[in-house]
């Protein structure tokens, strides 16, 4: 087994670490997940010393869990619960979301920003994240032009095995 990373990993690596976490989060729109044997899909994204790697399980509603690691260790984990709702136009939500991830965040938060109107379809994203980048659990939501909410997902996590 290899070495924990340490106490001071995050001080140190916390700001490398929200930028490459913003790089995976733009790359799950990019490249199309790998279907794995146990129902699930993956979806990696390496740079440097870093990785990333989303599985999730397809369907109404979905879950999975995003692990980063530095150097192969897992430092850093988040696991979420989505659900779209049944009228929603997945592509339309989609949209949204990926022009969402790629805004500036000025808020802090790890995902997208706190608020997000997306010009070519009127959705509108929000994203209420309490904690830090080492404990932290959010919500995000993405509604229609009439203001219906067509998307959902809880998420949670922080870091892990570094000490």
């Amino acid at each position: 087994m290899k070495k924990p990373l340490g106490m001071n990993f995050m001080e140190e690596h916390g700001e490398e670490l929200k930028k490459f976490l913003r790089k995976g989060l733009q790359s799950e729109f990019e490249v199309k997940g790998t279907a794995l044997d146990d129902g699930m899909e993956l979806q990696t994204y390496k740079e440097g010393h870093w990785s990333y790697e989303n599985r999730w399980f397809l369907g109404e509603p979905a879950t999975g869990i995003t692990t980063i690691r530095y150097k192969g260790i897992p430092c850093w984990s988040m696991v979420y619960y989505s659900r779209m709702l049944t009228y929603a136009d997945r592509s339309e939500v989609y949209a949204c979301l990926r022009a969402a991830f790629a805004e500036p965040n000025q808020d802090g938060y790890l995902r997208g920003p706190g608020e997000f109107h997306f010009l070519d379809n009127g959705y509108t994203y929000a994203n209420t994240q309490h904690g830090s980048l080492t404990r932290f659990d959010g919500l995000e939501t993405v509604k229609n032009i009439d203001g219906d909410m067509v998307f959902k997902i809880h998420y949670r996590g922080g870091a892990i095995c570094v000490y």
